[in-house]
């Protein structure tokens, strides 16, 4: 009964792991021989001789250091290029995420009414197919009366965004045209064509 509990120390697995590594030393005798032309080893061994013997003149500097300067240059050059290319698109992300965050919090132009916000864009349009913006045009636009819209245009000529021009004469008459920080401020909220 105690005989029924033993395994045999051979087993198959032992076998096939055997037979397979015959088989493959076998094989890479065999191409050895067919494809291996000795010749090339000792060529070989002369060159690694040469190079051996190079490496330790006697020079200001040995050669074996500058090897290594030369190696480790071309290391750092090679992280460099990596972690360039595998963040930048990550980095471009980033601060175009913290820019518009930034823009957010600290707004570059003033906070405008919604009637302001009217006449800035019936301004930007006027502007934008180059016609003259005068009380009577930007009434039609913005659907307001004359009295909200001349106080609105009074106040976004008091944040520097329209500015009023008089002309006298015969044909005299007022417009109002977008200053330089009233377009920026229309080219960075309307879309404009």
């Amino acid at each position: 009964m105690a005989a029924e509990g033993k395994h045999l120390s051979l087993t198959f697995k032992a076998i096939a792991y055997s037979a397979g590594g015959f088989l493959v030393a076998w094989a890479a005798i065999k191409l050895i021989d067919t494809y291996f032309d000795p010749t090339l080893l000792a060529d070989t061994k002369g060159w690694l001789l040469r190079a051996w013997n190079w490496l330790l003149l006697e020079t200001p500097i040995p050669n074996w250091s500058l090897l290594m300067i030369i190696a480790a240059l071309i290391s750092t050059l090679t992280v460099a290029i990596y972690f360039y290319r595998t963040t930048d698109g990550t980095y471009g992300e980033l601060h175009e995420i913290e820019r518009k965050v930034y823009k957010m919090n600290n707004p570059q132009f003033p906070q405008l009414t919604d009637n302001q916000t009217l006449l800035m864009e019936a301004l930007a349009y006027h502007a934008n197919f180059r016609k003259i913006a005068n009380l009577d045009s930007v009434c039609k636009l913005v659907s307001l009366s004359k009295l909200e819209v001349e106080d609105g245009l009074k106040q976004l000529q008091a944040k520097h965004l329209v500015k009023q021009k008089v002309t006298r004469g015969t044909f005299g008459a007022t417009t109002f045209e977008l200053t330089l920080a009233g377009k920026d401020y229309a080219l960075e909220r309307f879309e404009l064509t």
